[in-house]
């Protein structure tokens, strides 16, 4: 699709039936549900790996949650997980991580009874994990995980201790993730994996090794609505994953748009124009707290890196006047209706969605609704960013 193409043709087809079954009035109440289908969608992850391994470091980093948070997975206690352990993403309720047991010990020996045990039809993917050369218990799990069709990544945690060795040891930091690579392949070829799927990561540093691949290769093994919703509960801990929620915020406008310029909306005063700015408001937050740039997440993250709040927000262009500005806005939305761009957009929409003039009360609303949010996402993925990039920085310094 281009780039103002943002509904597909089976969505056109489905809001097609959904009118010709219920009729008009009901339609922008469908389309509020489906903007919020994908909180509704259950992802269940599986962690395993033996003690010390960083299983606990990792869920915490995908869940944003700090050891000062209650719900934070204690790390390093050197327990045994004896059994399935779960952690809610605090964003997302329906997203919940899975400490599992290990396999090979007097408890939980390698045969049938250990996935009866952990209920292994209940995740979506399969995360092993080790801080070495995987095991035959890690092989052999993934075998068995491989024959019931699950979705597994191998991930070989601690890159940033194995770059402090190497510096230590007087050695080249750029050949170290070759060299854990080919062990760790190796390794897993022996236990007949060809091709094994191998991520190298520091749960703390997300800027080094293959974080980024590992969390795109999750992306793409989910279907639509798991992987939305994958997207949108995890933080925006790197620069690759905030362009992935970029994309999956703009797949939203369309809906976001029809019900805002909904017939239900009130007019903007001294402008012709009908449209729900409660609504828009609501969502920009919403990309805000995505984009980890609202005051929570902020002031979340000036604790983490012990730095004063001003600073933090005097490196945002965009979102500190969405922070600061009461009206901003109500303000930026009326320029927008105010341009010509607007009744274009509404325009290019005309030949995508043939019964938008029976849901909405402006065609000109709709385009400026569509305008303003991609715009507005654009800004803020800008200031994501900056924000990422900051944090390395001050991270250089600790």
């Amino acid at each position: 699709m281009g780039d103002w193409e943002i509904i597909s043709n089976e969505e056109v087809d489905e809001l097609r039936r959904m009118v010709e079954d219920t009729g008009v009035q009901n339609l922008p109440n469908y389309i509020s549900k489906k903007a919020k289908q994908w909180q509704e969608v259950e992802v269940h992850i599986a962690v395993l790996g033996e003690t010390y391994v960083g299983k606990s470091t990792f869920i915490n980093q995908l869940r944003r949650v700090e050891e000062w948070d209650d719900t934070f997975a204690p790390v390093g206690l050197g327990d045994t997980t004896l059994e399935p352990t779960a952690y809610e993403n605090p964003y997302n309720k329906n997203m919940v991580f899975w400490d599992l047991p290990g396999v090979g010990t007097l408890k939980f020996s390698k045969d049938e009874s250990y996935f009866r045990t952990i209920n292994i039809e209940r995740y979506d993917f399969f995360i092993i994990m080790s801080d070495q050369c995987f095991s035959e218990n890690d092989a052999w799990l993934a075998r068995e995980i491989r024959k019931r069709g699950k979705p597994f990544f191998f991930v070989r945690s601690k890159l940033d201790e194995d770059f402090k060795s190497a510096e230590h040891d007087g050695q080249s930091i750029d050949k170290a993730v070759p060299r854990i690579y080919k062990s760790c392949a190796d390794n897993l070829r022996k236990a007949n994996f060809r091709e094994p799927n191998i991520f190298i990561i520091s749960n703390y540093n997300h800027e080094i090794g293959q974080f980024d691949d590992l969390m795109i290769a999750i992306f793409h093994s989910l279907p639509d609505l798991k992987k939305e919703a994958m997207i949108l509960s995890i933080g925006p801990l790197t620069h690759n994953i905030i362009r992935e929620k970029k994309k999956t915020l703009h797949s939203r406008v369309f809906k976001i748009a029809v019900i805002s310029a909904g017939v239900a909306a009130i007019p903007v005063p001294g402008l012709d124009v009908i449209a729900d700015l409660a609504i828009i408001a609501h969502e920009i937050h919403f990309y805000m707290s995505e984009f980890g740039l609202d005051e929570e997440s902020l002031k979340h993250l000036c604790k983490k890196t012990k730095t004063k709040y001003d600073q933090i927000t005097e490196s945002l262009k965009h979102s500190k006047s969405l922070l600061t500005e009461k009206n901003i806005i109500r303000t930026l939305f009326m320029k927008i209706v105010k341009t010509q761009a607007a009744e274009q957009v509404a325009g290019r929409f005309a030949k995508y969605i043939p019964i938008i003039g029976s849901i909405v009360s402006s065609g000109v609303a709709y385009g400026a609704c569509v305008k303003f949010l991609r715009s507005e996402i654009d800004l803020l993925e800008q200031d994501a960013h900056t924000l990422i990039d900051v944090v390395i920085d001050k991270n250089k310094k600790l």
